[in-house]
């Protein structure tokens, strides 16, 4: 019995360490931080976004992540939070009030969609936007992410355009620490496993 127990244990722990293939949600709100910290030598760029928007006007974009990790099957995912208007594109959805990709579009770096700009015309749209190029082993190591943020005003919005601040949540040495004795930990408790 305790061995069932040491082994339900080791693998809830471990289906928790796992990359998350189908997207995700409010989790990555600040990142991918899972994946450690971000990194300047992937880059996240999106075309197609006006500088000001017309109201209700649908905007063909194009999410792009370039990075040097190396591509594989599965090659990266991206979680954006708007402040006004639609995303629309295919294999995208919400998850927890935040756009994120799905298993049938993980296989790729670049995405299309349609933003529909919202209808009132004196607001200010703001995207936070983070991509993350993955090396397809299923883990959370040795993948890279980074993230950008955009505003763009409606013609009559008489606010400052500021765009939203990124978090600064980094992984911290006392994470890192934790971590470290969470591996050890599930080493222990499978050796304990196996060993009766």
């Amino acid at each position: 019995m305790k061995r069932v127990i040491a082994l339900a244990i080791l693998l809830s722990l471990i289906g928790n360490s796992q990359a998350l293939p189908e997207g995700i949600g409010d989790r990555a709100d600040d990142g991918c931080l899972c994946h450690g910290g971000s990194d300047d030598s992937t880059t996240v760029s999106v075309d197609g976004l006006p500088e000001v928007y017309n109201s209700s006007m649908e905007y063909n974009l194009t999410l792009t992540i370039e990075s040097p990790v190396e591509l594989n099957e599965v090659q990266g995912g991206f979680r954006i939070l708007i402040s006004q208007g639609e995303l629309i594109g295919e294999g995208w959805q919400i998850i927890d009030e935040g756009y994120t990709h799905t298993t049938e579009i993980n296989d790729r770096r670049q995405w299309d969609a349609v933003w529909v700009a919202p209808e009132a015309d004196d607001e200010l749209a703001t995207f936070v936007i983070h991509g993350n190029a993955v090396n397809g082993n299923g883990a959370v190591s040795d993948d890279e992410w980074n993230s950008i943020t955009i505003a763009i005003p409606g013609p009559n919005y008489t606010g400052e355009v500021v765009t939203p601040e990124l978090s600064t949540r980094e992984i911290s040495d006392i994470q890192i620490t934790v971590g470290i004795i969470g591996i050890i930990a599930l080493f222990a408790l499978a050796f304990y496993a196996i060993k009766d």
